[in-house]
C-alpha cells in the first residue's frame, strides 16, 4: 500500500477514534432580558454558578456522539455565569462591588438532537439571590424547547448547537419574569 494512502487511513482513524468536540456558541444577551432588568432590579454582581454532581450535560452535551463543549470555564455552569454577567452588562446593572449577588447550580443541560424532524433541549437552574450575605431567593427555573431540525447529522448538529444559546436565554427570560426575583433584589 502507497506511503501517503497509510498516512491518510491512519489520520481518519485518529479523527474517527477521537469524537469530534464542538463548542457552545458564545452566549448573546437579551434585548428584553436587559429591559426587565433594566426597569426593575438593583445593580447586582454575579457570585458562583456551579454546575451540581452528576448533573446531566453539565460537562459536556452529546450531539449525536459529539460532545460540545462551554467556550468559557470547566463546565456550563461557567456559561450560564457569563450569560447572567452579559444580561446585567447590557441592561447597565452589573457592578462587581454590589451587596446583591446573584447565584446558582446548574441541574440538568440537555439537548436532544436524534429526532427525525424535530429536536429539543432543556436546562434547569436553582437561582439565588443574596444581599448581605443573606439569602433572599433560592428558586429553581426549568425551560424546555424545541425546533425543526432534520435526521441528517451535517443539518441537526449545527442546529442544535445554535439553538443552545437561546435555550439559556429563555432560562433568563423567566428568572427575569419572576416577581419574586426582582423582590429579592431590592
Amino acid at each position: 500500500m502507497n506511503l501517503n494512502i497509510k498516512v491518510a487511513m491512519a489520520a481518519f482513524a485518529v479523527v474517527l477514534g477521537s469524537g469530534c468536540a464542538i463548542q457552545a456558541p458564545v452566549y448573546t444577551p437579551s434585548v428584553e432580558s436587559a429591559e426587565l432588568l433594566k426597569r426593575q432590579s438593583a445593580p447586582a454582581r454575579v457570585g458562583a454558578v456551579t454546575a451540581a454532581p452528576g448533573a446531566p450535560g453539565a460537562q459536556s452535551i452529546s450531539l449525536r456522539g459529539s460532545g460540545m463543549n462551554s467556550p468559557v470555564g470547566a463546565d456550563y455552569g461557567a456559561y450560564l455565569a457569563e450569560a447572567l454577567k452579559a444580561e446585567l452588562k447590557l441592561a447597565g446593572k452589573l457592578d462587581p462591588e454590589s451587596k446583591v449577588e446573584i447565584g446558582g447550580v446548574l441541574l440538568k443541560n440537555d439537548i436532544a438532537a436524534g429526532g427525525i424532524s424535530t429536536n429539543s433541549g432543556e436546562i434547569e437552574a436553582r437561582f439565588t439571590v443574596r444581599r448581605d450575605g443573606a439569602v433572599r431567593y433560592d428558586k429553581t427555573q426549568r425551560v424546555e424547547a424545541s425546533w425543526e431540525s432534520s435526521f441528517i447529522g451535517s443539518v441537526a448538529i449545527p442546529k442544535a448547537q445554535q439553538q443552545y444559546p437561546v435555550l439559556v436565554q429563555q432560562l433568563l427570560r423567566q428568572l427575569f419574569s419572576d416577581r419574586a426575583f426582582f423582590d429579592a433584589m431590592r
